[in-house]
């Protein structure tokens, strides 16, 4: 193969073109390549200097009136005609020798473009599809790269278009496809996908590298929601120039032919972390368990590395990685399937399975640790050993006494367990899953003593759940607002209060005791509930009930008298109301009492309720009248 020309179109942000270059000279591919570097007439009062520093290692294009990214790339192109080249991004980091792998995806004369994974803006992003990843801790570019090379070696996969930050373009696709061209699309977003989709109709195919990893910044001269834009215009134009585009963004979407690499790739990390691995066997819901079982993560983080197997659907399992920012995630069909399971577990090197439950879980499930030959521990979350109920429960949610074996055999006639089992069969089955087990923890004495009954043979170790000291949490200014709230009522204000309270973390709760005409975010979007409907002549005890610190009424209307705020000035309550209509002259020589013109911003409105609140605790002097006024 001849030399390829690398080229990187250059407009700004020289530090990450410096980070760019180094790791192109730096890398140790045998493929003979010329660095081309197209400046699109950068701004940066530093680029005289910098190419006087690559003086021998790379070609630099000066374009004096800044043409935009196509026409970069086109200069780039135009300059060995009889060559090869790769397009790379000014943030791109490659290493080791990824252009020899990438080279020999493109051997074939049909062949048009090869892309590769990254972390950021591509169509094979890792760890997460679709997604800007930061880099998973632990690796670099170059570790990810070299796990990419071993885990996808000489692999790739056919796909309709790719873009990303680093594509190799072989000579006879451009010779036969033409320039890149923005005019179709509106800009110079999107012309790697319009200029593969052309090749596509040139009958060149294009492949995703597998064995390639590539960094990218993620930088575009664009804003975030300039790129937005140009994106979902990108996407339009792109549909519309191309019939089948949008069957086969689909299809893609569908069937992610990355996803078989990036698998690859999780399982030689896992297989490589010098973490213990541990696998932890439950159900898939949440609640105390899963609690449990992060906390255990926690707990152990540096020295063990979790797995959760989980009940799917129709007698399969999940197997995943819960680690934040992975996406690693495989399933099996169980008993069909339970060979593979254990062949995977023991190849990645899991030594100990924990069952915390087996709600869901397929009978087969019994049956892993013998498959995979590793130790295992059983937790007592409940009574599942010796109750399919699970919590020594009767059909109507009280303790059941724990009765004899036949009246366990009539509530299994009444509410069948999981697998077809009798009351008999299922306790043997838990007795051989205990006695084998190396360790069975019980988070209480008393769960230990009930489960010694029915295995007295079992060794229970009584360890209490793992819990964290939590810091103590700062005290809420509960708001209450009375009535039934509608926009003239302050229904808006209200929300921008909670929305204002929620972005600068104020220590505030609003409550509305009340319905609302209009839907707004309640908890756990913001820091608001609602009361609902109430008996008028009941509005004095829901105070006195809920407890508030300071009631709040933002009326955006002159209210002539309002009878909530009757009730709310028998309460005692310090109030914060809107300085309109009548309720500056009703609240006027009350000391915990205080105005907010009726247009002000919520942070006003916000900081005069914790101030109200505060003066209400310490019975303080009267508010100064009004607190603030934004315009009459």
């Amino acid at each position: 193969m001849g030399t390829v020309d690398v080229i990187v179109p250059f407009y700004r942000d020289l530090a990450a073109l410096r980070g760019c270059v180094a790791s192109v000279l730096t890398s140790r591919s045998r493929t003979a390549f010329e660095l081309i570097i197209v400046n699109d007439a950068s701004p940066e009062p530093d680029v005289a200097a910098y190419w006087r520093e690559l003086r021998g290692n790379a070609t630099v294009i000066d374009v004096p009136v800044r043409q935009g990214y196509a026409a970069a790339l086109n200069r780039g192109l135009a300059l060995h005609c009889e060559r090869d080249a790769v397009i790379l991004h000014c943030d791109a980091l490659v290493a080791g020798d990824w252009l020899d792998r990438l080279a020999q995806h493109a051997v074939d004369r049909d062949v048009g473009i090869v892309g590769t994974f990254t972390d950021k803006a591509g169509l094979a992003t890792y760890p997460l599809p679709k997604r800007d990843n930061p880099l998973p801790p632990d690796e670099t570019v170059a570790s990810l790269d070299a796990l990419f090379a071993r885990a996808n070696s000489a692999k790739s996969a056919p796909v309709p278009a790719i873009n990303g930050p680093c594509l190799y373009l072989r000579r006879e696709c451009v010779s036969a496809v033409g320039s890149f061209d923005g005019t179709p699309l509106g800009s110079d977003y999107g012309v790697e996908l319009d200029f593969c989709l052309r090749a596509g109709g040139a009958q060149f195919r294009h492949l995703l590298a597998g064995d390639v990893f590539v960094g990218h910044g993620g930088r575009a001269p664009y804003g975030a929601r300039e790129a937005r834009d140009f994106s979902e215009r990108t996407e339009a134009a792109l549909a519309k120039l191309y019939p089948d585009y949008a069957t086969e963004h689909a299809k893609i979407a569908a069937h992610d032919p990355a996803r078989p690499f990036a698998r690859r790739v999780d399982l030689l990390r896992l297989a490589q972390a010098p973490e213990h691995l541990i696998v932890f066997v439950s159900h898939p819901w949440g609640g105390g368990i899963r609690r449990y079982m992060n906390d255990l993560a926690a707990l152990t983080k540096g020295r063990c590395e979790m797995l959760y197997l989980e009940p799917a659907a129709n007698d399969a399992v999940k197997l995943y990685w819960p680690r934040a920012g992975e996406s690693f995630a495989a399933y099996f069909r169980l008993p069909e399937e339970l060979r593979e399971l254990a062949n995977l577990l023991r190849a990645i090197g899991v030594e100990r399975l924990h069952f915390q439950h087996v709600h869901m879980q397929p009978q087969a499930i019994l049956e892993l640790p013998a498959a995979v030959g590793v130790p295992y521990d059983c937790t007592l979350h409940d009574y599942y050993a010796i109750c399919p109920q699970y919590h020594l429960v009767t059909e109507d949610g009280r303790y059941c006494g724990e009765p004899d074996a036949a009246g366990c055999a009539a509530c299994l006639a009444r509410r069948p367990p999981q697998w077809n089992f009798d009351i008999t069969a299922w306790r043997d089955a838990f007795g051989r899953l205990l006695r084998g087990a190396e360790r069975v923890i019980a988070p209480s004495q008393d769960v230990a003593a009930r489960m010694r009954r029915y295995f007295p043979d079992v060794a229970i170790t009584v360890w209490p759940h793992p819990e964290s000291p939590r810091a103590p949490l700062p005290r809420v200014t509960r708001v209450a607002i009375l009535g039934n709230l509608s926009p003239e009522k302050g229904l808006h204000v209200v929300a921008a209060c909670a929305r204002d309270a929620r972005e600068r973390g104020l220590p505030l709760a609003f409550r509305v005791l009340g319905s609302t005409t209009e839907p707004i975010p309640q908890a756990p979007d913001a820091p608001l509930t609602i009361y609902g409907q109430y008996v008028d002549a009941e509005l004095a005890r829901i105070i006195v009930e809920e407890a508030p610190d300071v009631l709040l009424f933002a009326a955006q209307v002159p209210e002539t008298y309002a009878y909530t705020l009757s009730v709310g000035l028998e309460s005692g309550v310090p109030i914060v109301a809107a300085a309109l209509g009548a309720l500056p002259e009703r609240l006027a020589g009350r000391p915990q009492c205080a105005t907010v013109a009726w247009n002000a911003p919520p942070q006003v409105w916000n900081d005069a309720l914790l101030v109200a609140a505060e003066r209400g605790q310490r019975g303080a002097e009267p508010f100064p009248q009004p607190i603030s006024a934004v315009a009459p």
